[in-house]
């Protein structure tokens, strides 16, 4: 009793000081330092002293906190409130995202060079990864493949503005090597003797020159009229599931039934009747009403012993209706000893909920013909970026002379991630070809991968 007697009357002498008391038999608290009460009135004083200091230091924070807290509501004539958004997770979130955008930005301007003060040069470029698991029943392989849906390349892209408002644009690019990255799979040692590059890799070299409300006149090797008219689509799921639906298991051979090859790959059952690249002259119309054309002559200069020429002319059109995005193509193509085909497509997605729709066709003029048809969900489940979802089927009629039908359905799902421009994805596909005579195997095919543009 005596010590609380004594603690209480030190507490009264010191009753101005900002602290408080927590009573034990035998030991009070200042200020959350412990004091017997046999260590006097010094003990006292040092305890007060460090304990003024403390609370002020606090209370001037929280003076300062809140009076910002305050005139920030007022500015913005809210109430004053903690956000919940605050908190350590998203903030390091944030700080991680902007890191990596600066990281671009630091790279961007590596890749980009002003050459004047009206030339610009860009550098730029793709690596896209495929893993194949394919089973035939004859044949089954894994590998590792340059993604065919849309491989590899760089290319460097030179523009300049010249006198009277007219543009100059210079155009180079390849794609890797027809590498098959099995030595990833088969311990060193690589399959594809065709690996090195070679001439056919070269996607383009133009000269492209904007005239002022007439258009673009493209001179070169690069994309006909045609080339892409069959693969408007909104899915984001291109690099895995396109109306190409043999490129997740590209050139791989076929078999009948009995297992006896039938000499053709298996793209050859599942045609697009789109536009290739070529040595052409190409102009393309200024866009009117989000309504352009487009036409060109070319030659095949990369493979040898194709003396034949080539033309087609082409129609595209785009345009937003409220949160409705549509686009879509058609053309024709004229191919000198090759039959000429007609082929289009057309994509729309509502931007509120993320639905698309892709529609693609073509047909020759020997009655081969396909339908392809898309359906996509796109939605935002993860701050990192979009996720895709599809579901598609293709139907083919004739496709060649040992085959009177083809079919083919996948689901694919795809990932972005922005601040890395990278994309993940995954398919099933399963591949259906009803033979002329003899019957020819069926395949699947499960393929995942990455793409990583700069």
């Amino acid at each position: 009793m005596d010590s609380d007697v004594e603690c209480e009357s030190a507490y009264d002498r010191h009753s101005w000081i900002l602290s408080f008391r927590v009573w034990i038999p035998d030991v009070c608290f200042f200020g959350g330092r412990t004091d017997m009460v046999a260590q006097g009135k010094k003990s006292l004083e040092v305890s007060k002293t460090r304990l003024m200091a403390v609370m002020r230091l606090l209370v001037i924070a929280g003076l300062a906190s809140t009076a910002s807290s305050v005139t920030h509501a007022q500015e913005s004539g809210s109430e004053v409130d903690f956000d919940p958004s605050q908190s350590w997770a998203a903030n390091w979130s944030e700080s991680w995202q902007q890191r990596v955008l600066r990281r671009h930005k630091n790279i961007d301007r590596l890749l980009s060079w002003k050459l004047s003060d009206t030339t610009t040069a860009t550098f730029y470029g793709q690596l896209n990864i495929l893993y194949q698991d394919y089973h035939d029943g004859t044949n089954p392989f894994t590998a590792i493949v340059n993604n065919p849906n849309s491989p590899g390349r760089v290319g460097l892209n030179i523009q300049s503005v010249l006198q009277n408002g007219l543009g100059l644009t210079a155009n180079i690019e390849t794609g890797f090597k027809r590498s098959d990255y099995d030595a990833l799979l088969n311990r060193g040692q690589t399959t594809n003797i065709s690996s090195d590059w070679n001439r056919t890799l070269l996607r383009k070299a133009e000269i492209r020159l904007l005239v002022p409300k007439v258009g673009f006149l493209s001179f070169g090797q690069g994309s006909m009229a045609g080339d892409g008219i069959t693969g408007f689509d909104f899915s984001k799921t291109i690099n895995v599931a396109t109306n190409s639906v043999s490129d997740s298991a590209s050139g791989t051979p076929t078999y009948f039934v009995d297992g006896t090859p039938t000499q053709t790959s298996l793209q050859s059952f599942f045609p697009t009747f789109d536009a290739a690249r070529r040595f052409r002259l190409r102009y393309d119309g200024i866009s009117r009403v989000g309504l352009s054309w487009s036409a060109s002559l070319g030659k095949e200069v990369l493979v040898a012993g194709n003396p034949d020429t080539y033309a087609d002319v082409a129609l595209r059109y785009e345009t937003k209706l409220r949160h409705l995005r549509i686009k879509g193509g058609l053309a024709y193509a004229y191919n000198d000893s090759s039959p000429d085909f007609i082929s289009g497509s057309f994509s729309g997605k509502d931007d509120m909920t993320g639905l698309n729709l892709t529609v693609a066709a073509g047909t020759n003029m020997e009655d081969a013909r396909y339908g392809y048809l898309k359906l996509g969900l796109i939605r935002r489940f993860i701050r990192a970026g979009d996720t895709a979802f599809s579901l598609d089927y293709y139907a083919g009629h004739e496709p060649q002379a040992l085959a009177s039908g083809s079919n083919s359905m996948g689901i694919a799902i795809a990932q972005d991630i922005d601040t890395a421009k990278i994309q993940l994805f995954a398919t099933y596909r399963r591949y259906s070809i009803t033979g002329a005579g003899t019957s020819i195997q069926g395949a699947d095919v499960v393929a995942a991968g990455f793409r990583v543009t700069w």
